[in-house]
Order: C-alpha cells, then sequence, then structure tokens
C-alpha cells in the first residue's frame, strides 16, 4: 500500500494537543540517517490549504523526509503567538518522540514551510536557538511570509500589497496589531538578530510576490554568518525540488548527526 497516499494521523502530547499527519520517507538519505521534518501549510495565516499541503508533505517524503504535517490553529481566531506556541509544543514533541517516529536513533530534526508556514519554520528557528532546545539541523522555507510591510518589488508586481491583497488581509489577521509586527518571532525578516540559526534551503518562484523577500531573508541570514542556500525556480514541483531538498537534507542530517549535541531523541 502507498504509505503517501494514507497519511497516519498523530497527536502530539495530551488531548486536546495539536493534531498532525505523518508522512513516510519514501527515499533513503545520503549517509544513512533521517530527517524528520515538521510541516507548516500555507494558507496566509487564515486557511487550512489542505490539498496544497498533503502535496508538499508528499514532496517532501518522496525527497527523504518522514513529515510531520501540523494541524495549527488560524487566525483572526487565534492570532499571534498563538500558532507558533503551538507549534514549538509540536516541536518539542517531536523532538522527545523522534526515534519512534523514524525508527532510528540516527534522526535529525527539521523545520519546514509554505508562505504562511514559512513564517512560522522561521520563527521556530529563531525560537528554538534562543532557548537552546530542540536541536534543529535544518530550516526549509518555501515562499515564505516574513515582512508584513508589504513593499517589495515582487509584490508590487504580482500587484499585491493594498488593503484588498490576501496577503495583506492575512497579516492583519495575524498580527491583529501594528505593535506585533515589531516582534522577530512574528515578522522574521526584520529580526535584528539572525547568527547562530540552523542552516536554510530557501525556495521560491520566479514572478511570486514573495519571491524578493525570500532572497532578502537568505541574504540576511548569510550576513549574519549562517548558512543559507536561496533559490528561485520556475516552479514549485518535483522536477525542480527533489534534488536541491533531497541534498539538504542529506548534508544537513549529516553535519548534525556529526555534532555531540544533535540526536533528536
Amino acid at each position: 500500500m502507498d504509505k503517501l497516499a494514507h497519511p497516519a494521523p498523530l497527536r502530539l502530547g495530551p488531548a486536546p494537543g495539536p493534531t498532525a499527519q505523518v508522512y513516510a520517507a519514501q527515499r533513503p538519505l545520503e549517509g544513512g540517517g533521517r530527517a524528520l521534518v515538521l510541516f507548516l501549510h500555507g494558507g496566509t495565516f487564515t486557511d487550512c490549504a489542505t490539498d496544497a499541503a498533503a502535496a508538499r508533505s508528499r514532496l517532501l517524503a518522496e525527497a527523504g523526509a518522514d513529515v510531520v504535517a501540523l494541524d495549527y490553529p488560524l487566525a483572526p481566531a487565534h492570532p499571534f503567538p498563538t500558532g507558533l506556541a503551538v507549534a514549538f509544543e509540536a516541536l518539542q514533541a517531536m523532538a522527545a518522540k523522534a526515534r519512534k517516529l523514524t525508527g532510528s536513533a540516527q534522526t535529525a530534526l527539521f523545520v519546514a514551510g509554505e508562505e504562511a508556514g514559512g513564517n512560522i519554520a522561521a520563527a521556530l528557528a529563531l525560537m528554538a536557538r534562543d532557548q537552546r532546545a530542540p536541536h534543529l539541523a535544518g530550516q526549509l522555507l518555501i515562499s515564505p511570509m516574513l515582512d508584513p510591510v508589504l513593499g517589495s518589488a515582487s509584490m508590487r508586481d504580482g500587484e499585491c500589497g493594498g488593503c484588498e491583497c490576501m496577503y495583506a488581509k492575512g497579516w492583519q489577521a495575524y498580527l491583529g496589531t501594528s505593535t506585533r509586527a515589531d516582534h522577530p518571532y512574528a515578522a522574521p525578516l526584520n529580526a535584528s538578530r539572525l547568527a547562530g540559526l540552523a542552516p536554510a534551503l530557501i525556495l521560491s518562484v520566479a514572478g511570486h510576490p514573495l519571491d524578493d523577500e525570500s532572497r532578502r531573508y537568505a541574504a540576511a541570514l548569510r550576513e549574519h554568518g549562517g548558512t543559507a542556500r536561496g533559490l528561485t525556480l520556475p516552479a514549485i514541483a518535483p522536477g525542480y525540488v527533489l534534488a536541491p531538498i533531497h541534498d539538504f537534507l542529506s548534508q544537513a542530517t549529516r553535519q548534525a548527526l556529526a555534532s555531540p549535541s544533535s540526536p533528536a531523541g
């Protein structure tokens, strides 16, 4: 039976803790380790984007990751930092049971997300650094929403950023008030401290409204001494992304497992 077609449900922590879907890795990573990925879906903070989340989770599994796709609470009913707090709780639970989830003691922990989920994934990397746990092997961000200003050239070219833009509406629902936009966990692109973060692979799409801020974040991570690769692709499709994601997971897993402080449980 195709495991990808029938992901297993998972509750992270005691009821009514966050729920998730688990997608088993479909290929081995180079080096023999396992990559356990917490994936956060897109939807401009207000929509679960179920079909897209399933497609991305399957893609990550095909690239070699064991994927936990989290159903985090949505705005405006749950504005910042509620969804982020739930995601961090899930990440901690995954770190504690990484071996059980993958079947391997050689498991490295990653965060990944698309669009609004990319924002939360980037914030999780900041939180993990600041709290010195759990140890992250890497962060994979796909067209992440990182800057509520919405003033980039790619945003303007996409005729986005106005009050009727879905990104503007999503940011308003997530932040509620403009004062929250000053928090680095809410808008990671505006964070003043970006050193010491897990290695990053940041994928964006040519002509996409979020392309500029994706590339800016990769550059900012490098400027602060981090390891970050940014790729602007024709599309987020298997033919374009499987190889770079597989290579990123393999290399970052090897590096993380070589560190004495690394294994994720």
